[in-house]
């Protein structure tokens, strides 16, 4: 009775184990061809990878070098540093966001930068998190909301 209740045991956290760490889906956004879409799917294949101060991929980054260095991927050139990026391209209003626009925040006197993946949701270098999807209407990210930019 004991060996059966053990190997019960080993094969339920084996499952455990394999469907815990299974990979995050990433949802399907609008449908987007052309730069805008190689620009999505180039972020989205990073979603996960850490957070590191001054990073600028492909294993670790920082906000600015995350839109850098997805952008540059894409034969973009774009400043390294966030003040940098926000002088970039044009300001848009949110009605006007296509995937691909960037968005920025000011959050305790520092800026933010990430990628529209929609009308809703950015990918971005989160502190916290590493790579990862938000939706820019939560509260968080809602009262830091700066302003939405152009650059293709």
């Amino acid at each position: 009775m004991c060996a059966l209740f053990g190997r019960v045991l080993v094969v339920l956290l084996l499952l455990a184990v394999v469907f815990g760490c299974a990979p995050k889906k990433v949802r399907i956004y609008e449908s987007t061809s052309g730069i805008r879409g190689d620009i999505i799917q180039t972020s989205a294949s990073f979603i996960g990878k850490p957070y590191r101060n001054g990073a600028k991929g492909p294993d670790a980054f920082d906000c600015s070098g995350f839109v850098y260095y997805v952008f540059r991927q894409s034969r973009i050139a774009l400043p390294v540093s966030a003040a940098g990026i926000l002088k970039m391209g044009y300001q848009i209003s949110r009605d006007g966001i296509q995937p691909g626009d960037l968005v920025f925040f000011k959050i305790s006197k520092e800026l933010h930068v990430g990628i529209m993946l929609n009308g809703r949701e950015f990918i971005h270098a989160s502190k916290s998190r590493g790579v990862a999807v938000d939706d820019v209407d939560s509260s968080y990210w809602q009262k830091n909301l700066l302003s939405f930019r152009a650059v293709l």
